[in-house]
């Protein structure tokens, strides 16, 4: 059995190999070939004609440059000092959700403890210029999270991602950071002390681009996929409609995950991309619990909400809301069941789906399925 490959004198190939950035899919069809990256390197040095007309001229040149003795011990030298491994995705450490997802990166680079890739995780992804609000919820968020183990999983990035990395550090759990540069480059530089400390608590940085790659604009929605693909659930915290943060939503959709969505505040243009996702399905949540219960990572089963313990007590405000709560009685329903059994309207349930999840009433199960909230019985 392969085992991790942790900067052996082997591992500048993989370097070398990532350094022209092709697609996973041609990589594959590379290793798949010539079994390891240094025998890809041996038949392309010796002129196979097999591996040339398998690679497009734009990536044989950047290998060409990046493969005299100069350039690979200079990957040696980088993966040495800055302490970098290597992860294939045929390695037992590979994790396996993220094996699942299209364009799953082939070759990975890493630093810190591979082992928090065992852990649950989730993702956890908003603004970079995040209001004040928003990074506070991000960090007791991942805060809570972490202190029931959870792992969470971010970008690096400043605003929302900083803090959600700094929550998970202060609920003592480790957190992961996937970055878009090489993973001896620090990006962006205001985060070089969260950074060390990721890395001083046990934590991980992960990335799919060799050592001395620096971050390129197309590298971060592409690095999305990996985010999304570590984890068993993506947290939305904050964002507009048109940001970085809807590609990592997007990827996690894509992939079949659960996207969770904080309300934010109703007014706010900071958060205008949650309420978009809210309308469309996003499952709302109030907090850490929410989450847990939802995925069924409660430890303790019995805080687990059941609709039975809580029909009676639901009230409504509204006729349109009192349809809602009767459906719902019975046990969870999902958007289309409630349609047929409400006779409203899409956008008319919506609303009324949105607004009682806003005031506590239901909650948005994974699946676009609704359920009542349980509500303490008071004389109980």
């Amino acid at each position: 059995m392969n085992q991790v490959t942790t900067g052996t004198s082997a591992s500048e190939y993989d370097a070398w190999l990532a350094s022209a950035c092709m697609p996973p899919g041609l990589v594959l069809q590379l290793l798949d070939a010539f079994h390891d990256p240094q025998a890809v390197y041996t038949a392309f040095e010796q002129g196979d004609r097999s591996i040339r007309t398998k690679i497009p001229q734009r990536f044989a040149d950047l290998l060409k440059k990046n493969g005299c003795e100069q350039n690979l011990r200079h990957l040696r030298e980088l993966m040495d000092k800055h302490s970098v491994g290597v992860l294939r995705m045929n390695d037992p450490m590979y994790p396996d959700e993220l094996k699942k997802i299209r364009e799953a990166p082939v070759i990975l680079f890493w630093q810190g403890d591979i082992h928090c890739l065992q852990n649950r995780m989730l993702a956890m992804v908003g603004s970079r210029a995040a209001s004040y609000s928003g990074q506070k919820a991000a960090r007791k968020l991942a805060s809570d999270l972490s202190r029931q183990g959870i792992s969470i999983v971010s970008g690096l990035a400043c605003g929302i991602d900083a803090s959600s990395h700094q929550g998970c550090i202060d609920g003592g759990t480790p957190t992961v950071a996937v970055t878009a540069s090489g993973p001896d480059i620090v990006y962006p530089k205001e985060n070089i002390r969260l950074r060390n400390e990721i890395l001083e608590k046990g934590g991980l940085i992960l990335t799919e681009y060799a050592p001395g790659e620096k971050p390129a604009g197309w590298h971060f929605p592409y690095r999305n996929r990996i985010i999304a693909g570590l984890v068993r659930a993506l947290i939305l915290v904050e964002a507009k409609i048109r940001s970085g943060s809807m590609t990592s939503v997007q990827h996690a959709l894509d992939q079949g995950k659960d996207v969770f969505v904080y309300p934010g505040e109703p007014d706010s243009a900071c958060f205008e991309g949650n309420h978009q996702l809210l309308r469309e399905g996003g499952i709302y949540f109030t907090c850490a619990g929410d989450i847990l219960s939802d995925l069924d990572w409660l430890d303790n089963q019995s805080a687990v909400r059941h609709n039975s313990d809580c029909s009676a007590t639901v009230t409504a405000d509204t006729p349109e809301q009192a349809e809602v709560i009767r459906a719902l009685k019975p046990g969870k329903l999902g958007f289309e069941q409630l349609l047929e059994l409400t006779g409203m309207d899409p956008p008319s349930l919506m609303s009324t789906l949105t607004i009682l999840q806003i005031s506590g009433r239901i909650e948005a199960l994974p699946g676009k399925q609704y359920q009542l909230r349980y509500q303490s019985n008071p004389e109980g």
